[in-house]
């Protein structure tokens, strides 16, 4: 069934993040994160269409070396202030008014470097399952082995993306990533993915 879905990504990437600069371009493996989250999703045999959307033109510039579709966020929508939320909408309703409508959307985040398609696939099958009528998952949240939420990725429904309200259906997906918010947890998730790498060979 997820396969005659017609699936989007969304990875909103600011280019003047506060608490660490320029974080979605910092590079693991000699690629940018935003790069690196790109990639990982698109090898997803259930997603039909990725974007980044951001502001920042070196970001749209370096995505658009690999191949990867963007979308220049408006500035208004790049604040500080501006919640995910927005921006998630936001390339939504653009993104149909040029393609197609989605029926399902993932907002991904890009400061999780271990974050890897398997996980994700595993979460959209556990969604595609409850979206039966008597247990209707409106989204579905990547958390933490601490039962924190990790905001790597966020499964909604196409209605659930324009909901003004919080949503009452809500289902979690366990996953072992880093949130990276300073430089120090940055270098922390490198030596793990090194770590990680080094056991495989």
């Amino acid at each position: 069934m997820l396969k005659k879905k017609k699936i989007l990504v969304i990875i909103p990437a600011k280019g003047n993040s506060k608490r660490l600069k320029n974080k979605n371009i910092l590079k693991i493996d000699g690629l940018p994160l935003v790069v690196r989250a790109a990639k990982e999703a698109l090898k997803s045999k259930y997603v039909d269409e990725l974007l980044v959307s951001s502001e920042a033109k070196n970001i749209l510039d370096i995505c658009k070396k690999y191949n990867i579709n963007t979308l220049n966020r408006p500035k208004k929508l790049s604040r500080s202030s501006t919640e995910k939320q927005e921006v998630v909408v936001d390339a939504v309703k653009r993104f149909k008014k040029n393609y197609f409508k989605p029926e399902i959307v993932i907002s991904l985040q890009c400061n999780s470097p271990e974050f890897n398609f398997q996980d994700m696939d595993k979460a959209l099958v556990f969604f595609e399952k409850k979206l039966h009528p008597n247990a209707k998952i409106k989204e579905v949240i990547s958390i933490n082995k601490d039962n924190i939420q990790n905001a790597c990725f966020r499964i909604l429904t196409y209605k659930a993306v324009f909901q003004k309200t919080l949503s009452t259906k809500i289902g979690v997906f366990f996953t072992n990533y880093s949130d990276i918010h300073t430089y120090q947890q940055f270098l922390k998730s490198k030596k793990n993915i090194k770590k990680k790498n080094e056991k495989k060979i």
